[in-house]
């Protein structure tokens, strides 16, 4: 595996999990739920990690060619799908996809007018999500376009970023609400029922269509390493599901329960990305460190956002 694959996987995952703490809190401050409070300060934190994500991209932007086998052949593939994947436009394109969220993140977490900030952010954020999924995750392989995809991933990055949070809240001290609690618990079974059902109907529709291009993206994950390795992701998450189905989990339980839908997420996670080649032992400490710098600057946020402690204690 190159520097650079390790950068890709690293940038992918974590801007995916930023965008993620974005749709969760712009759905909580839409729904006037009582699940927001305990995770908010978390989810806040985690969405104003993107500016240094768009720092992380840069080395991305100078070595395309060792990740995007289209950056330097594109002459077998459709004419607009060809200008389409032009290094220039793709660049400018993610420019604008991390540009967007950046400032949403940064309005929402200012506005004293959250629900209409978030009607207004989640307008733009589904076609930012989307087309950036295509552009990071889809077009390594560039013959398929799924319309599903990035709705698909765009959730699962949504809830990982919710177990995120509620493993970081609950682990602290602070007191939460009971009936607080019992909405974040079903607002994760929802996330996790919804994740499991879109990746199946996108599935379904590849198989009933008999999609050629949408064959072989799954044909190519179906060798026994990769079928193994989706095989105890939706282990993982019939696990959580189960953990978490009746109603009035405790704390123990929901952190169990999160912990395992984030394992789910990462194993599905590298089932989609297909790394190329097997990580040294310098590629796994280049991708800690990474994600350790990542984790030092969301401690950083949340140290220095507001924690609505009180909110969260209070019964609604």
């Amino acid at each position: 595996m190159s520097t650079m694959e390790v950068f890709y996987i690293v940038f992918v995952g974590l801007t995916g999990l930023a965008m993620g703490s974005l749709v969760v809190l712009m759905l909580g401050h839409l729904m006037s739920e009582h699940w927001l409070a305990p995770v908010r300060s978390e989810i806040e934190a985690a969405a104003l990690t993107l500016p240094l994500l768009l720092l992380l991209s840069i080395p991305l932007a100078f070595g395309l060619e060792q990740v995007f086998p289209w950056a330097s052949w594109r002459d077998d593939l459709p004419p607009f799908r060809a200008a389409f994947l032009s290094p220039a436009f793709y660049l400018l394109r993610s420019a604008i996809y991390l540009g967007v969220c950046i400032a949403l993140a940064f309005w929402l977490t200012r506005t004293p007018h959250v629900r209409r900030a978030s009607a207004i952010g989640l307008a733009c954020l589904i076609p930012v999500m989307s087309l950036s999924a295509y552009d990071w995750v889809l077009s390594r392989e560039p013959h398929w376009w799924s319309s599903l995809f990035g709705f698909a991933f765009g959730l699962s990055e949504a809830l990982a970023a919710l177990s995120i949070a509620i493993l970081v809240a609950l682990l602290k001290t602070e007191p939460a609400s009971p009936v607080r609690l019992k909405s974040l618990e079903r607002a994760l079974l929802t996330l996790a029922l919804l994740s499991v059902w879109t990746w199946f109907a996108q599935f379904l529709i590849v198989w009933l269509a008999n999609l050629p291009q949408g064959a072989e993206w799954y044909a190519r994950r179906s060798d026994p390493q990769s079928l193994a390795l989706v095989a105890v992701s939706y282990g993982l998450m019939l696990a959580a599901i189960l953990v978490l189905v009746p109603s009035g989990v405790s704390r123990i339980g929901m952190i169990v329960g999160s912990a395992l839908a984030l394992l789910h997420h990462g194993i599905h996670f590298v089932w989609i990305l297909q790394p190329q080649g097997a990580p040294s032992w310098i590629d796994l400490g280049v991708m800690a460190a990474l994600m350790g710098l990542w984790g030092g600057a969301l401690t950083i946020v949340m140290q220095l956002r507001p924690t609505y402690a009180e909110e969260a204690a209070a019964e609604p």
